[in-house]
């Protein structure tokens, strides 16, 4: 059975195969610090919610591996519902009987063992990247080493010019050499307007703003002298707009599978916003392209096309930066993908991460419920994404990550959820506003 992060589709069958495998492309899972340690955990189960968004972005020749937490009866009856709501949605799903349950902590080993028993179950093991901690599934280390480099944001800062790919001005250097000229000519230059970039680290875990050089050697102080920093200029947002896409990249071919505006709250990524109002120019479609063409180079490739993101910046002036690669499935790709499969009548729709208090979890599906896109006739709509199935401790009480999407006026769906539910639930969507 082939392995990799290909774009689903139906001219094959996957064993879906998901979990949290950022650090482990870069770092040895086994000698982590104890910051890394905390961090990859909460990943994993951060994650769980991919594995329930499989369901929906699957089709019926697929198979889907998940956490055996999903068999605790609580998160079992909610995960039916959710199931139903997908059958409902769209025609196509990954069936039921088609699931398997597999521990944490040996996730990949679990799933390994029963490919072992199963080697014609599907034609593919779609990960959501090829790292470390999956390499009992994909058994390659080239594949390892391509992913390395593809994956790598000192690699992309340092190649991507000659492939005619326009990137912020970036400084490489390590923890050691932070007290250096040239990191201090670089600070002033940028008037200390810096983005501090580290690899191998889960999403918000490796990119921060800093604006002093004191600022940067706190933030890495856990880390080895050796630990290779990216210091970037940090762009202007009054002058620009952050941006993503997912590129298939097959070997006949390069495209754009969906375009997606980039949600923060309170400074954290939280979502996307995905629609007829997000586009890119064919100019700037021409330059995105180019990601994709240097990740071929590099071996990033398949026939069944792997999928590729890129997180950009557009000026006021149209002008396009790009400022990462990421050459593995990508958070906005299974929204983006259920929504591909579901008739919006042309409107807007907003993905966004969420919590959820426990003792919460059965009205906050029942509003899903009653919200249910396709179903619902009124100014916005539901579509449920996914869930995870972990307690997440907020402030004594124990929260559950939620994944969701708004179909139309999200004003309009946040004053129902205020009037419908606890303020226990879905306790950031007041915060974000899509337009602004």
């Amino acid at each position: 059975m082939k392995a990799g992060s290909y774009f689903p589709g139906n001219h094959y069958s996957s064993l879906y195969a998901m979990a949290g495998d950022d650090c482990s492309l870069f770092f040895d899972l086994e000698e982590l610090t104890e910051k890394q340690r905390a961090d990859h955990l909460s990943n994993i189960e951060l994650t769980a919610m991919l594995q329930v968004a499989l369901a929906c972005v699957g089709h019926n020749r697929d198979h889907l591996a998940l956490y055996d937490e999903y068999q605790e009866p609580g998160w079992q009856k909610m995960l039916q519902r959710y199931h139903d709501f997908f059958c409902r949605m769209t025609s196509e799903v990954v069936p039921m009987e088609h699931f398997s349950y597999h521990p944490k902590d040996t996730y990949y080993q679990s799933v390994a063992n029963r490919i072992k028993d199963n080697p014609t179950l599907t034609d593919v093991a779609n990960l959501y990247m090829s790292s470390g901690s999956n390499k009992l599934i994909h058994q390659s280390e080239e594949l390892l080493a391509i992913n390395r480099n593809v994956n790598s944001k000192k690699h992309f800062a340092e190649n991507a010019p000659a492939f005619g790919i326009q990137v912020p001005d970036t400084l490489v250097t390590t923890k050691a050499e932070l007290g250096s000229k040239p990191v201090s000519d670089f600070f002033n230059k940028h008037q200390n307007k810096i983005i501090l970039k580290l690899l191998g680290l889960a999403g918000a875990r490796n990119v921060t703003a800093v604006e002093s050089i004191t600022a940067t050697q706190e933030y890495v102080a856990e880390y080895g002298d050796n630990m290779v920093i990216l210091l970037q200029e940090r762009l202007d947002l009054e002058s620009y707009t952050e941006m993503t896409v997912d590129l298939v990249v097959s070997t006949d071919d390069i495209r754009i599978a969906n375009t997606r505006k980039i949600l923060f709250a309170d400074g954290l990524w939280v979502g996307n916003l995905i629609g007829s109002s997000v586009s890119v120019t064919e100019e700037q479609a021409s330059a995105l392209l180019r990601v994709g063409e240097y990740a071929r180079h590099h071996g990033y490739v398949s026939d069944e096309g792997s999928n590729c993101g890129i997180d950009f910046f557009i000026g006021t002036d149209g002008s396009l930066i790009v400022t990462e690669i990421n050459a593995r499935w990508t958070g906005g790709l299974f929204p983006a993908q259920i929504l591909s499969q579901i008739d919006v009548q042309g409107r807007d729709a907003v993905p966004f991460f969420d919590m959820v208090l426990i003792e919460e979890r059965e009205a906050y599906v029942d509003f899903i419920e009653r919200h249910l896109v396709g179903e619902y006739e009124g100014e916005y709509a539901m579509v449920p994404i996914g869930f995870g199935c972990f307690p997440v401790p907020v402030e004594g009480q124990d929260y559950f990550y939620s994944w969701q999407m708004v179909v139309g006026d999200f004003d309009a769906f946040k004053q129902a959820k205020n009037k419908e539910l606890a303020a226990s639930v879905m306790i950031t969507a007041d915060i974000i506003q899509p337009y602004q």
